[in-house]
């Protein structure tokens, strides 16, 4: 009997242990920290409209990013829009043709850091719903999509940054829905030089 009472007090510290054990391994199994704020940047572009030539347009560009991820775990960045102002002129012109909405698709670059790697990214599969042309600007559209999830296999930090350009698609329409004798265009823009394009840094676990 008394060399089992002896034992007892080490078996009590030895599931003390693993119990601790389990607590300190249980953060390494997470697979992402919390979700902070959305990051926002208000940025400009230059894009080559039809009938006026080139304009410049204010953008707001939004998206959540995870502050850390476990390596082998995808980078999920939730909330993306580019929020577009466009302004009098454009407007202006868009009446001309008896535009009384506008719609289209995008797509638009991302720069993407990996441990002093560049990665070049290309995001399609965006838009802007039907929105009403004002009879006088400026005119707000909101381009959105699904942003696809990254994942690195190995530890270190992934950098985002705000890509030199988007290209959109655009059909104005008369109040018929039928297309304006514009049609659909193709309109390029690029951002404009000596602006802070930084979105976010990712630390990979």
């Amino acid at each position: 009997m008394t060399r089992f009472s002896s034992l007892r007090p080490l078996a009590r510290i030895a599931a003390a242990l693993v119990f601790a054990g389990a607590m300190v391994a249980w953060p390494a199994s997470a697979t992402a920290a919390p979700l902070p704020g959305p990051v926002t940047k208000n940025l400009t572009f230059t894009c080559e409209m039809p009938l006026i030539g080139a304009r410049q347009v204010a953008a707001t560009v939004t998206a959540t990013f995870p502050e850390a991820v476990t390596a082998g775990s995808p980078i999920d960045v939730t909330g993306f829009s580019v929020a577009v102002s466009l302004d009098g002129d454009i407007v202006s012109a868009l009446n001309l043709i008896g535009a009384a909405t506008i719609d289209g698709t995008a797509s638009a670059t991302v720069g993407v850091d990996y441990n002093g790697t560049e990665l070049g990214v290309t995001l399609n599969g965006l838009g802007f719903p039907v929105t009403a042309v004002p009879q006088d600007g400026p005119l707000g559209i909101v381009i959105t999509g699904p942003i696809p999830g990254l994942t690195v296999k190995k530890p270190g930090s992934i950098v985002f940054t705000v890509g030199g350009g988007f290209t959109g698609k655009v059909t104005p329409k008369r109040a018929d829905g039928t297309p304006t004798d514009l049609g659909t265009f193709d309109l390029p823009c690029g951002m404009d030089p000596g602006q802070d394009a930084s979105l976010a840094t990712v630390t990979v676990n």
